[in-house]
């Protein structure tokens, strides 16, 4: 198996005994490329040809206040099948609440569980004062996957083979779109649940 290591991020997280930011949620803040995974028992069946995608979170900077588990920076991971071989990728999804605190050094947004006040600038999405960490789905949708957030927020765009970024995706409405959007296997069309502050409020 061949590793390479991306440069890391900037993180202010600080040592903890919080439950859910240690032990199995002990957030992961490197970006790798493993080559030709080592396989510990069976074989990768030599007919899989795809990929695996998952997101999660991984919580980078300090909190201003509550840990919710719910609060990390999304961090899509791959495992990429083929030729009874697999290889395993992970990026964190560039979001603009991503790189407004890389900038920073440190949390700009409380969480799910804080006080709006606590933010130190308007957020993103239908909640108005929380980070849009675009950590709750992905789903692959005409060639690109699609990273979305639970609580409305921007849809990012992703190559689902390097995942490589390709932006924020021009259609979402005002306050974003929700989380777990699905692709109807007939059409190809993409529906999601849209819910906003502005009227119609529900799309």
């Amino acid at each position: 198996m061949k590793v390479e290591r991306l440069p890391p991020v900037v993180t202010s997280l600080k040592p903890s005994n919080h439950p859910y930011l240690n032990g199995a949620w002990t957030p992961l803040h490197e970006e790798v490329n493993a080559y030709d995974l080592d396989v510990i028992a069976g074989a990768v069946p030599a007919d899989i040809d795809g990929v695996y995608l998952r997101n999660t979170e991984n919580q980078i900077h300090q909190p201003l206040g509550r840990f919710h588990p719910f609060d990390g920076d999304g961090m899509i991971h791959q495992v990429d099948f083929q030729g009874g071989h697999a290889s395993y990728r992970n990026r964190f999804v560039r979001t603009r609440c991503f790189a407004a605190e890389q900038e920073a050094g440190g949390s700009l947004w409380g969480g799910l569980a804080d006080p709006v006040h606590l933010a130190k600038r308007s957020g993103f999405g239908a909640h108005g004062f929380l980070k849009d960490s675009s950590s709750t789905d992905i789903v692959v949708h005409a060639g690109q996957a699609l990273s979305t957030f639970y609580q409305c927020g921007e849809g990012y765009r992703l190559d689902p083979e390097t995942l490589e970024p390709s932006g924020v995706e021009p259609w979402v409405p005002l306050d974003g779109i929700s989380a777990h959007a699905k692709v109807d296997e007939h059409t190809g069309d993409l529906m999601f649940l849209h819910y906003s502050k502005h009227a119609p409020h529900l799309h």
